[in-house]
């Protein structure tokens, strides 16, 4: 089948499965973050230190992933990305110390990162092809593995079947995926004239979008990375229960991405970026205020609707306003603000958690929601 024969729909139907691809390999290790945490007996404080290796790897990984995407081509790096990602995930399930946790969490946010820029430089491209938004539904089906993998890994978690054994078997499905797919994959201009300015510090309007993403990854790396711990040690409920938070949270959040594309062509990015934000808020205040397995639930559930829209509505502003040489590059000085979040968010949970509780980290972070609202409201000119 020749490149003019494959509709924009069905490449849209492809790529949405290669968005599903990357958030189950991700959503694989969240769910099972407290068995991890348990094997190797490590403290709140402990792991928070560890788990910073996972948002530096994708943190330092930012620069190469935009310029070597723009230099080769987002195919093919998206190729190579997605064989190297599982393989990453595999290596989390072969970790017995934390030394080699922290490796192995470095090696799996770089490989994560060059997952992302691919992928959603695709995504920036396909777009151009619409006379609608459509990047929110592709973060949508992101969601939606989150969602799966988390009931994945309470399937897997119930039958005492290991980490390592789950990591394996989602390795599998996506190189199977791959296999299959990958020749209907956009072609993906080569580019070496504007490799040099991804190391260039943002534009100013850059580091607005950035700041915004930056609250929002926080808010979502503490979901990812801590709400399995805030229910086994704050709502106190069983082993079986303890990815109830997660899963309702990926379950809001898929939801709120799959018609989040409708919403801004309504009304606007700047008016969905400001409920969006103050949603998140309400909801850690209402998952915090009693800890109890059904309002925790519902506090869970109102974050994942608040973030939903947030990252997609950014990058698909940024995807619109730049050339198509160019947006590898911009899409990854945004993640280089936004991924901040992630690098510093979790263990500064952690390190909250042993000083005052995990129920008072959790509610500090309430407050980045209006912080992202506020900034929605001062960037009308360009939302």
């Amino acid at each position: 089948m020749t490149d003019q024969a494959i509709t924009p729909q069905f490449r849209r139907i492809i790529l949405s499965g290669y968005f599903f691809l990357t958030g189950i390999c991700f959503a694989s290790w969240a769910s099972r973050i407290p068995d991890i945490k348990m094997h190797l007996g490590l403290s709140d404080g402990a792991f928070g230190g560890i788990l910073l290796f996972l948002p530096l790897g994708t943190f330092l990984g930012i620069p190469l992933s935009g310029s070597i995407t723009a230099k080769k081509g987002s195919k093919k790096i998206l190729i190579i990305a997605a064989i190297i990602y599982p393989i990453t995930l595999i290596t989390l399930g072969l970790a017995h110390t934390r030394l080699i946790l922290a490796m192995a969490l470095f090696l799996f946010g770089m490989a994560g990162n060059l997952f992302n820029v691919s992928v959603n430089t695709q995504a920036a491209a396909l777009s151009k092809l619409f006379d609608k938004s459509i990047t929110s539904r592709f973060h949508g089906f992101w969601s939606l593995a989150g969602f799966v993998g988390g009931l994945l890994g309470g399937f897997f978690v119930a039958h005492a079947i290991s980490p390592l054994q789950q990591f394996i078997f989602v390795a599998l499905m996506v190189w199977l995926f791959l296999f299959f797919t990958r020749i209907y994959l956009l072609p993906g201009e080569a580019n070496s004239n504007h490799i040099s300015k991804m190391w260039n510090k943002p534009s100013p309007l850059m580091w607005q979008f950035g700041l915004i993403a930056f609250s929002n990854m926080i808010c979502e790396g503490m979901m990812f990375d801590w709400s399995g711990v805030y229910f086994q040690d704050v709502v106190k409920v069983s082993t079986q229960w303890r990815t109830t938070g997660y899963i309702c949270f990926m379950a809001c959040m898929t939801i709120g991405r799959m018609f989040s594309d409708s919403l801004i062509n309504y009304w606007g990015a700047r008016k969905q970026l400001i409920l969006s934000g103050l949603v998140a808020t309400c909801g850690i205040i209402v998952a915090t205020s009693y800890p109890h397995i059904v309002i925790s639930s519902i506090g869970f559930m109102l974050v994942g609707f608040g973030v939903s829209s947030v990252i997609p509505t950014i990058y698909g502003t940024v995807g619109r306003t730049t050339e198509a040489s160019k947006v590898s590059i911009a899409l990854a000085s945004v993640s280089s603000v936004g991924f901040f979040g992630f690098l510093i968010g979790p263990p500064i949970i952690g390190f909250l958690s042993q000083a005052m509780g995990l129920r008072w980290a959790f509610l500090m972070v309430s407050s980045l929601g209006i912080i992202t609202a506020l900034r929605a409201h001062q960037l009308k000119k360009y939302l």
